[in-house]
């Protein structure tokens, strides 16, 4: 069984300008020690599906309308809130986009660290803040003595993360989700954290990866899923998506992908409008920006479809080409 079983999950808000779906039908899965990377461009669903993943969605306005996440062949959405609360933080952390927003202004880090602690640990003051010592010590903060009589405004925004991905990782959680980690961050930094990340997430966690850069895929992660306009366009291993792409969405996302070999050339771009959460097309959300658009794209939403091996896309060409070879008349003795 997978550790991380996503079926079938909506998400809706509602808004003045009414209902807004953003996140419709995902599905996807995540392996024991396994690194996976949620992708697409801003406003796709990678967030939300985050939050949904640990019922952490604001209600109201926003309500998890159907689906299951089964976490260890638990359901999550169906788990009382009291068993809850012991899963996030111990069996699922979780690393958010902005680590001052995340942090609280009013608390040193030591206040912050140590709660995490005492609420799944049952430990001394004395043996926590040794805990967390050490625990800074292994995400690179030098002098972590200082740093933890400091405030999170004190700390440079690379410390600020490395403080976040230490709380994510020191009750050795099954599984840890790091949406967008490095947002305004230099490349230096981001580099160097990811190599944290990826180095101690292997030891101990599997890995959900939120990101809109496939440049960080390809270095971190085992597998991909592509997001775009609420539901899973593409989900298969690296090399399957990034060399074999089957969507046009996924095609049109690594071409623009700007190259060195290029020169000069003009970027590749994806033409049109991302449609509106609030008015999606009734078929392929993404068929009013598809060159290879026909009749049934418009009318039904696209299942995903088997490409190959554990790749998967949410394309009625993937289908035609299934069914064509399907037809194909076998020679005799076949």
């Amino acid at each position: 069984m997978p550790l991380l079983n996503v079926e079938n999950l909506t998400v809706r808000f509602d808004t003045d300008d009414g209902p807004l779906t953003a996140v419709d039908g995902v599905t996807f899965c995540l392996n024991a020690g396994e690194s996976v990377g949620l992708v697409g461009e801003s406003g796709c669903g990678k967030s939300v599906t985050a939050l949904a993943i640990a019922r952490l969605i604001p209600c109201p306005p926003g309500s998890i309308e159907s689906g299951h996440v089964y976490f260890n062949d638990q359901d999550l959405l169906r788990t009382d809130i009291r068993t809850l609360k012991d899963i996030r933080g111990n069996q699922i952390s979780m690393i958010f986009q902005e680590p001052l927003s995340a942090l609280s202004p009013l608390l040193r880090i030591e206040d912050q660290m140590i709660e995490a602690v005492f609420f799944h640990r049952d430990m001394s003051r004395g043996d926590a803040r040794l805990f967390v010592l050490d625990w800074l010590s292994r995400v690179g903060i030098p002098d972590p003595e200082e740093r933890l009589s400091a405030y999170p405004y004190q700390l440079s925004g690379g410390m600020q993360q490395r403080v976040m991905i230490a709380m994510a990782l020191m009750m050795s959680p099954d599984l840890v989700i790091a949406d967008e980690p490095t947002t305004a961050l230099d490349v230096t930094t981001q580099a160097q954290i990811f190599a944290l990340l990826s180095r101690m997430v292997k030891k101990r966690a599997a890995l959900l990866l939120i990101t809109h850069d496939m440049g960080v895929v390809w270095e971190t992660c085992d597998r991909v899923v592509v997001m775009y306009a609420s539901r899973v366009v593409e989900t298969g291993g690296l090399k399957d998506v990034f060399f074999r792409p089957a969507h046009p969405y996924t095609r049109g996302l690594l071409a623009a992908i700007p190259s060195l070999s290029r020169g000069k050339a003009r970027l590749s771009e994806i033409p049109g409008q991302v449609p509106s959460p609030l008015a999606y097309p009734d078929g392929c959300h993404f068929m009013d920006r598809c060159r290879f658009a026909f009749d049934r794209c418009k009318n039904e939403k696209p299942a995903l479809f088997e490409v190959g091996e554990e790749h998967m896309a949410a394309c009625f060409l993937v289908d035609q080409k299934r069914e064509k070879s399907r037809a194909v008349p076998q020679g005799r003795g076949a």
